[in-house]
């Protein structure tokens, strides 16, 4: 009998964001699946804004796929990084392993160099952990 891989559907995933909110100028982290489902979040997030934000990116994400056949791209058209840029703050969204997503709101504007800094060790977060950051495919209850 074969292992199944650990799945952030599977396992709890909350102290990789944990580890990552630790980072400079990182405020929160959201982890859910591409539908909006909340997987894990940081610890110090409430679970209410980790849910609203989750829907949120989900549904940014998936404009960001129908604006994706706009550009020249190869590949599927699944954003990598979307960027929302705001007074003082950012939020980065993610693609992160098989059918999810992470948002990491950061208390820096997108130009300061802490936004450089969390945008690195999120990308290099989600390189080392994407199999494990991956969610089976829900199916439709009746």
């Amino acid at each position: 009998m074969t292992e199944q891989q650990p799945t952030a559907d599977t396992h709890d995933m909350t102290w990789v964001l944990n580890r990552l909110a630790k980072s400079r100028g990182v405020a929160h982290v959201v982890l859910f699946t591409s539908d909006g489902l909340v997987l894990a979040h940081s610890e110090e997030l409430h679970r209410d804004v980790a849910e609203r934000t989750a829907a949120s990116s989900a549904s940014l994400f998936a404009l960001g796929r129908g604006v994706g056949e706009f550009a020249p791209a190869t590949g599927d058209g699944t954003p990598r990084k979307i960027i929302i840029d705001l007074d003082g703050a950012c939020v980065l969204v993610f693609a992160a392993g098989h059918n999810t997503v992470l948002a990491v709101a950061l208390g820096a504007e997108m130009t300061d160099a802490e936004a450089a800094v969390a945008s690195a060790e999120t990308i290099k977060a989600i390189k080392g952990l994407a199999p494990a950051l991956a969610a089976r495919e829900r199916t439709p209850t009746s």
